[in-house]
């Protein structure tokens, strides 16, 4: 055994180059993160001042098939070009204070290409290196079973190397993929790209949403965590500054979000694990998959871990994450995505983290059922209300006043019951009272709202000489007034212009259109 030298075949050139990842586009996220550790590094080297100095430039030549992925990060000196991009997983990242580890995803973009290239220069020198890899010629050598070469062998024979004259000043680091595979069109879309980098890089929040949100609802315990997201600039060919996509509205339901709320998960042993924020909205319905912000995302160094269904598994119900715009910022040290990004490597913190999250995401399961509830007992209200105003003197009134009276003990009912205990279901609570209040602005029953009670009255009707609400409104307490009234025209224009003698068929469809649209 003492004799005997260890081979590392070069199928695993196959597996870095050709298999790593099973969506192509992780490549952006693989290359940008590698370009976010690099302005960190600049960052603490005094060559940048802060991250978000740093510029991460994406350009996309559909008609060249040419990628190019830029950065002003440290860059590469000539001394360390050829151990750091031709040696295989020898590199010092750690996962724990950088973004990357292993040293291994520098070479998955050749899977996608014919030609990959890295150009680099470290401030203070006077050139420029270049490093290619041939793929084609890779391709070539790992598809003949004859050829016996090692990983590191295969290295050397389609890698060259270049040397040329640069600004001393300049510091940076390209990538290049050069003659992209037809059969990866989506690499050289640039609307699918932009739309997948605004989840997953680690970018800034839209002005609005940081503004108006951020900076109103975060607790003084957070400030400093908030302060510690970085994030880096990025613009993608024309588009410049790009950022998440978070603003003032969930954009699949169209709910207002009417603040942000902010959460630890902590451990006795392991301390501080992650902390997070949600949407706090009216939760009025699950939000479609067609929302690219939908749900918690799991992030470390603000790179997605995963993707936007990864933390499902963690609720009570699969469809719970559907109901919130979240994230989740990994801080321990020991928690580090796995080699392919997908998940948390297993470790004795990642595990623990695991159970805490189920633990915390079962309050937000109640959140969101507590919305339900408030939300059904709300619209019987507003219905109950509409049948009175449109009651024909005091005819029925008592059968409707019994209506309105249920519907009254149920909203009192959900707004004292354990699940609105919490800071947040009290809000939840309030958000719908308000809601209730703005509906309902001229009552025909003598009313008041008081916080975290609704409504409380006697049940005494006034006579009503004109219908102050109709079926309708009981939409208001999902869609907007502009939306309800499209509806309301619609069925009112069917109504005007059907035979007389279908004018029952029009209501009970009216009806049943409404009860749907209400759920």
């Amino acid at each position: 055994m003492n004799e005997y030298k260890s081979v590392v075949g070069k199928k695993l050139i196959e597996i870095l180059m050709f298999s790593m990842y099973p969506d192509a586009k992780i490549i952006y996220r693989e290359y940008i993160q590698n370009s976010r550790d690099a302005i960190k590094d600049a960052v603490e080297t005094g060559i940048l001042s802060q991250l978000n100095e740093g510029h991460i430039i994406v350009n996309i030549d559909t008609y060249q098939r040419r990628i190019t992925i830029t950065d002003n990060g440290t860059g590469v000196s000539v001394q360390e070009v050829e151990p750091i991009l031709l040696n295989i997983a020898d590199s010092t990242k750690d996962g724990e204070t950088s973004a990357g580890q292993f040293g291994i995803g520098r070479l998955v973009g050749g899977g996608y290409c014919k030609k990959l290239s890295f150009k680099t220069s470290f401030k203070g020198e006077k050139y420029a290196s270049e490093i290619s890899f041939d793929v084609e010629k890779a391709r070539e050598i790992l598809d003949n079973d004859k050829d016996r070469r090692s990983a590191a062998e295969v290295i050397d024979t389609i890698a060259t190397r270049e040397l040329n004259d640069e600004d001393e000043n300049k510091h940076y680091f390209i990538v290049t993929l050069d003659e992209v595979r037809l059969e990866y069109p989506e690499l050289l879309n640039f609307q699918i790209i932009s739309e997948y980098l605004k989840e997953v890089a680690p970018l800034d929040y839209q002005f609005v949403f940081k503004n108006s949100l951020i900076q109103t609802s975060v607790p003084p315990d957070y400030l400093e965590l908030q302060k510690q997201v970085g994030h880096c600039q990025l613009t993608i060919n024309e588009e410049t500054d790009i950022r998440k996509k978070y603003g003032l509205n969930i954009a699949g339901t169209g709910d207002k979000i009417n603040g942000l709320e902010y959460f630890k998960i902590q451990d006795d042993d392991y301390g501080l694990l992650a902390w997070g924020w949600y949407a706090l909205t009216e939760f009025s319905q699950a939000i479609p998959d067609s929302d690219n912000n939908r749900g918690f995302r799991l992030r470390k160094h603000n790179i997605l871990i995963g993707d936007k269904n990864y933390l499902n598994q963690f609720h009570k119900e699969s469809r719970g994450n559907k109901y919130f715009y979240g994230e989740v910022h990994a801080v321990h040290a020991k928690l580090k995505p796995n080699s392919a990004r997908d998940g948390l490597a297993p470790t004795p913190e990642a595990m623990r983290l695991q159970e805490l999250l189920k633990d915390y995401f079962y309050t937000l399961y109640q959140l969101y059922h507590l919305a339900n509830q408030m939300k059904i007992a709300a619209r019987d209200i507003v219905a109950a209300n509409a049948e009175i105003a449109q009651a024909p003197e005091q005819k029925n009134v008592p059968e409707v006043t019994q209506k309105w009276e249920t519907a009254q003990k149920k909203l009192e009912s959900t707004a004292n019951s354990t699940k609105a205990q919490s800071e947040a279901g009290q809000k939840i609570v309030e958000i719908y009272n308000k809601k209730l209040e703005k509906i309902i602005k001229k009552p025909t029953i003598s009313a008041t709202i008081q916080p975290n009670i609704g409504i409380v009255a006697e049940p005494t009707v006034t006579t009503a000489p004109q219908a102050l609400l109709d079926k309708f409104d009981t939409l208001k307490l999902k869609y907007s007034e502009q939306e309800v009234a499209i509806v309301r025209r619609a069925f009112k224009y069917l109504r005007d212009n059907c035979p007389s003698q279908h004018t029952k068929l029009i209501d009970e469809l009216t009806t049943k259109v409404i009860k749907n649209l209400g759920r």
